[in-house]
């Protein structure tokens, strides 16, 4: 009876040490997913931008229309930072993360991101319904 309870003890110790190792191992690579998810507060944040954001697409104004855009771009962005994929600009950004997400979303995002650069880089006349468009072509990740 006293060797089978020793036998026990042994196991769990070689265990317990093989556990230990693992978890050093482990270790230096904790945080490094790309697929982490989001805090509360983060959730919080982008429930509220996209409210703000989808009230700003409800105006038949322009120049609330183009901010609209602007902003749902910086929260497409800000969603791929918080998802730490690397790039310097936003469409290296979005580049990183095409493999992770259906052809047509990443597609989508690129195609608001070029309104969005049409509205900061050019001052040419951009319909409301092609911004509407930008928008929740920016809003579908």
């Amino acid at each position: 009876m006293a060797n089978r309870n020793q036998q026990t003890i042994l196991e769990k110790l070689v265990i317990g040490f093989f556990r230990g190792v693992w978890w050093l191992i482990k270790l230096p690579f904790k945080g490094l997913s790309k697929k982490k998810g989001l805090s509360v507060a983060d959730q919080q944040y982008l429930i509220a931008k996209r409210t703000e954001i989808t009230s700003l697409a409800k105006s038949d104004n322009e120049i609330e229309l183009r901010h609209a855009v602007m902003e749902a771009d910086k929260l497409a962005d800000w969603i791929l930072k918080k998802k730490n994929y690397p790039g310097t600009t936003f469409a290296d950004r979005l580049r990183s993360a095409e493999k992770d997400m259906p052809k047509s979303v990443y597609n989508s995002i690129w195609q608001g991101h070029k309104i969005r650069n049409l509205i900061a880089h050019e001052d040419g006349k951009i319909s409301a319904s092609d911004l509407r468009q930008a928008i929740n072509n920016l809003l579908s990740n």
